[in-house]
């Protein structure tokens, strides 16, 4: 494996995790009940929300790290903290760091919620979706050979991550469609229950 793989891999990772994050924060916000629903056991969502942010933050972080390794083209410190002259596609480099920066302030915020409050955490929170608008766009159009710039969009890596945005884009739209009902119980099995 060469470190061209890793951090293709490591990308890959990144945008996986991000997608299962992303469903498991709509699915908390609709307040969906793994009891009430489907698989009909207690299932704590949030924990294993915040695990896939940790992994997300983790594979999003390693994942330029490991470019400081590679000889040609080289790569610097400073090209992975503020890609704008990295060697290879700045600018869509620069859409991941952006990304990169959005979800650690969403790990940091959330990590701090208590003591920053409910209402700022979750005005804060809305920057998932730009994070992970800005992790598709890199994932797609960077092209993991760093050869030409022209990535094949047909590849088995750029495959998983667009099938990653697609769903993504259906939880958003879900979320949209669902927004003042989600999966609350409705007053008919409030009374069927009683």
């Amino acid at each position: 494996m060469t470190i061209l793989d890793l951090c293709a891999y490591l990308g890959l990772g990144a945008a996986g995790a991000a997608t299962l994050n992303l469903w498991l924060g709509l699915l908390l916000a609709m307040r969906y009940s793994p009891v009430r629903l489907w698989p009909h056991r207690h299932f704590n969502l949030f924990v294993l929300h915040q695990w896939t942010a940790y992994a997300t933050v983790m594979f999003t972080l390693s994942h330029p790290v490991v470019l400081l390794w590679l000889r040609v083209p080289r790569f610097r410190v400073i090209d992975l903290l503020w890609p704008l002259h990295s060697p290879l596609q700045p600018w869509i480099n620069i859409a991941g760091a952006v990304a990169l920066y959005l979800l650690l302030i969403l790990l940091i915020t959330s990590l701090l919620r208590l003591r920053i409050g409910r209402p700022i955490w979750r005005s804060l929170h809305y920057l998932a979706f730009p994070a992970v608008v800005l992790v598709f766009v890199h994932s797609i159009l960077t092209d993991p050979l760093l050869n030409d710039g022209h990535p094949d969009l047909l590849d088995g890596g750029k495959i998983f991550v667009e099938a990653c945005c697609l769903l993504s884009t259906a939880a958003i739209v879900a979320r949209i469609i669902l927004r003042h009902k989600g999966f609350r119980p409705t007053p008919n099995e409030h009374s069927a229950k009683a």
